[in-house]
């Protein structure tokens, strides 16, 4: 079994927190995403937001890597 280069690794960390969204003072969930691979931190307003920022650096970094999907 080969085992994946340390080079190609995407590391990922993810921060979960709810606050009070708007005048209504309804909790949502919001995330924070930090690329530690490209030093870049984005925060967006759901869980599905979050991991679909995730998916999306995993699909460059493979096409950059391979040089397709």
């Amino acid at each position: 079994m080969r085992l994946p280069s340390r080079a190609a690794d995407e590391v990922f960390v993810l921060r979960f927190w709810k606050e009070e969204a708007g005048v209504s003072g309804e909790k949502q969930w919001r995330a924070q995403i930090t690329n530690v691979n490209a030093r870049k931190r984005q925060f967006v307003n759901t869980a599905e937001a979050a991991f679909a920022l995730v998916l999306a650096s995993l699909k460059a970094a493979a096409f950059n890597e391979n040089g397709r999907d």
